[in-house]
């Protein structure tokens, strides 16, 4: 049995949904984790959470793919032929373009596409290319299991820029890689699916990825984690000070009023005695 395309839609809409929901779940664990300062459980988190963001960014190409208004079959074949998710990625940008601006097979250029529209196209491949990218990359390799020696593409020895561009990612970088490619996928949607949002909406989504490209090149991780954990610690010195408070001091018991108490005891004992 083959799903018809709206069935195939509906399918990847409920995909993303629990990839969205895995997502805001281990980014839970995460910060709790970076709290109370457990390394361990925050060094194997990040790279799930690197993990589900690259799944991500495949289940939000697919749901593009089949948008009631967006591509055709042959569209969409093109784009699945592709060797790798970025260049999946680019097509349906390069082929959203030419169904828009109606330019079927000459290349986009200062002759086929007005300025402002191909400085927006100019814009958007440099972010498939220089945001998405890595984050595939580096979903890719821990899908392979190399969470610690990270390879080369050939598998033949080990990667050194793929083990540091790891190691550079924490729970607030990877939020706003996410954030990032969310105002993508939507610009690439409107692109596509929408006959007024891209023109529209170009702006306030593309001002997205530049205030989250500024934070992340200046938003000081540690500094937001040493607020988690000084309020962490403040959550714990409290419950300590209310479970305190709330203990009341017990006054001592004499041994004749202990005496007094077994005997009373006994006589309730001796009244339900059968």
């Amino acid at each position: 049995m083959v799903l018809s395309a709206p069935d195939l839609y509906k399918a990847h809409v409920l995909n993303l949904k629990a990839v969205q929901a895995g997502i805001a779940h281990t980014e839970r664990e995460l910060r709790a984790a970076l709290a109370r300062q457990d390394a361990p459980s925050a060094n194997t988190l990040i790279k799930i959470l690197l993990l589900l963001t690259g799944a991500w960014a495949e289940c939000r190409l697919k749901k593009l793919l089949y948008e009631p208004s967006g591509f055709d079959n042959i569209a969409r074949r093109e784009i699945f032929d592709k060797r790798s998710q970025i260049e999946s990625w680019q097509a349906s940008l390069e082929l959203g373009y030419r169904k828009r601006y109606n330019v079927p097979k000459a290349k986009l250029s200062e002759r086929t596409l007005k300025p402002t529209a191909l400085m927006r196209y100019r814009a958007l491949a440099d972010v498939i290319s220089g945001e998405l990218a890595p984050v595939i990359e580096m979903r890719n390799t821990l899908a392979h299991g190399q969470w610690s020696r990270p390879l080369n593409s050939e598998g033949t020895d080990i990667s050194g820029s793929m083990i540091s561009a790891i190691k550079k990612e924490n729970a607030l970088s990877v939020r706003f890689k996410l954030l990032l490619l969310e105002s993508l996928a939507m610009i690439i949607h409107d692109l596509v699916a929408s006959p007024n949002a891209f023109e529209r909406d170009y702006d306030r989504h593309f001002e997205r990825i530049v205030s989250t490209k500024r934070n992340l090149e200046t938003r000081s991780y540690d500094k937001w984690k040493a607020e988690m954990i000084s309020k962490y610690k403040r959550g714990q010195n409290k419950r300590v000070s209310e479970k305190s408070a709330g203990q009341v001091e017990m006054p001592a018991v004499s041994e004749t009023v202990l005496a007094e108490n077994r005997s009373l005891k006994d006589v309730i004992r001796g009244l339900f005695r059968f």
